[in-house]
C-alpha cells in the first residue's frame, strides 16, 4: 500500500477498510492520554528537556501529551482540546470549584481529584432548576488557539475534538449528586426532564460555537457518557431509553449535521445490552471498549457489532495487566487483542483508559513495542 498519513490511517479504519496498520491513539482523548506524572517520567526517560506539560482535565491530572512522546510512539491522533469558560478557583482550603460550581478534592493519593460539593443537590422544585445558571457556551477562551493548532499539523494527523466531558447523562447526575439523581429518575420525572432538557440546550448552543470555530479542521468529535459499571449498566436499559437515549440521539445528529464528522463515544464498564441503541442514534466508534467488565468479551463484540461500530481501545487491561503484569504478558495480550479487533478495520489501538501513575515505564515500552510488532495488516 502506497505510504498514508496518519489521519487517512485512522478515517480508513472508522470506515471499516484495512489501512497499512491498525490506526494508534495516544492522547487523542482525554481517556487514552497520560497522568502527569507518565508524561514526566517518559520525559526524563527518553531525555526530553523542557516544555511546560498541559493539562486540560484537571479532575483527572491527565495531559494533552507531549507532542515529541506522541512523535515517539507514532499516535495517528491529536487533541483539540477546548477550555472550560473559567479556570478553577479555590473556594475553601483544599476544595476547588470549576465553570459549573461543581466542587473537588484531592484524592489520598494525589493523582486525582473526587467530586465534593453539587450545586444542584439541594434543589427542590422545577424552577429552582431552571434558574440555575449555567457556564457561557460562547466564551472565547474555550478556543483560544486551537484554529493555529489545528492548522499547525497541516493536515497529517487525525483531529478530536475533546473537552464535552459527559453531556447528557454524568452532567445531570454531577449537578444533582449521583445519589439524588438516580432517586429523581425513579420519581421524580418533572425535575429529570427540566434538567436534562436545560443540559441539553447548554450542550447544543456549545456545539454550535465550537464547530462555528474548530469545524473545518476536525474529523471526530468527541462525547463522554459513562453508562456501565464493572458488572452492568447503572441504570436499567429501559431508563436509559426513556431519559438518556432521545436526548443523546437529539445532540448526536446535531453534531453530525455539522459536518463531516465521526463521533465517538467514551463510555465505560458493561454496556454491551445497549451498544445497538448506540449504533441506531449515529455512535460511529466506541472507547474504551472495558473487556474486562461484564458482558464485554472482545470476540463476542467483534462477531456482534463490528461491521458497525469502531471499537477504539480494548487493547490492554489497564486495571490487572498494564500495570502489574511483566513485559511479556503485556505484549502476550496487546497480540492477542490486536488479532481480534483488527480485521476489516474498524479498530482503533488504545490501552484501555489512562496511563496512570501505577503502570512501569517497561510496560508502556512493551505495550508499544508489541502494538508495532503486530498491528500491519
Amino acid at each position: 500500500m502506497a505510504d498514508i498519513t496518519p489521519r487517512q490511517r485512522v478515517l480508513m479504519s472508522l470506515n471499516h477498510q484495512e489501512p497499512d496498520r491498525a490506526p494508534m491513539d495516544l492522547g487523542g482523548i482525554n481517556n487514552t492520554a497520560m497522568h502527569l506524572k507518565i508524561e514526566t517520567a517518559l520525559k526524563e526517560h527518553l531525555g526530553f528537556e523542557g516544555g511546560e506539560p498541559e493539562i486540560r482535565a484537571t479532575n483527572q491530572l491527565v495531559t494533552v501529551g507531549d507532542e515529541r512522546i506522541l512523535e515517539h510512539f507514532g499516535s495517528d491522533t491529536r487533541s483539540i482540546y477546548f477550555e472550560e469558560d473559567r479556570p478553577w478557583q479555590e473556594v475553601d482550603q483544599g476544595i476547588y470549584q470549576d465553570q459549573w460550581g461543581l466542587q473537588y478534592k484531592i484524592n489520598p493519593d494525589g493523582n486525582y481529584y473526587n467530586f465534593c460539593g453539587h450545586p444542584l443537590s439541594r434543589a427542590s422544585s422545577v424552577e429552582e432548576i431552571k434558574a440555575y445558571r449555567f457556564p457561557d457556551p460562547r466564551a472565547e477562551v474555550r478556543v483560544a488557539g486551537l484554529k493555529e493548532r489545528a492548522e499547525s499539523y497541516g493536515g497529517r494527523y487525525c483531529l478530536v475534538l475533546e473537552g464535552m466531558r459527559e453531556p447528557i447523562f454524568g452532567t445531570p447526575s454531577w449537578l444533582r449528586g449521583h445519589t439524588q439523581f438516580y432517586m429523581d429518575l425513579v420519581g421524580n420525572k418533572p425535575m429529570v426532564d427540566a434538567l436534562l432538557d436545560s443540559v441539553l440546550e447548554f450542550y447544543l448552543e456549545l456545539t454550535d460555537f465550537l464547530l462555528e470555530r474548530l469545524g473545518p479542521y476536525l474529523d471526530v468529535v468527541k462525547v463522554g457518557d459513562d453508562l456501565g459499571t464493572q458488572n452492568n449498566l447503572i441504570i436499567s436499559p429501559a431508563m436509559y431509553r426513556e431519559f438518556i437515549k432521545p436526548r443523546q440521539k437529539i445532540l448526536y445528529e446535531h453534531i453530525k449535521g455539522k459536518g463531516d464528522f465521526k463521533l465517538l463515544l467514551h463510555s465505560c464498564g458493561a454496556i454491551r445490552s445497549i451498544i445497538p441503541d448506540l449504533i441506531e442514534i449515529g455512535v460511529d466508534a466506541l472507547n474504551p471498549v472495558q473487556t474486562t467488565a461484564g458482558g464485554m468479551d472482545p470476540v463476542e463484540l467483534k462477531r456482534e457489532f463490528g461491521r458497525d461500530i469502531t471499537f477504539w481501545g480494548g487493547g490492554i487491561d489497564t486495571q490487572h495487566v498494564l500495570p502489574f503484569e511483566s513485559p511479556d504478558a503485556v505484549a502476550r495480550e496487546v497480540k492477542k487483542n490486536l488479532e481480534i479487533f483488527k480485521p476489516s478495520g474498524g479498530y482503533v489501538f488504545a490501552q484501555i483508559h489512562n496511563l496512570m501513575p501505577d503502570v512501569p515505564l517497561e510496560n508502556i515500552f512493551a505495550m508499544y513495542q508489541a502494538y508495532r510488532d503486530h498491528a500491519a495488516y
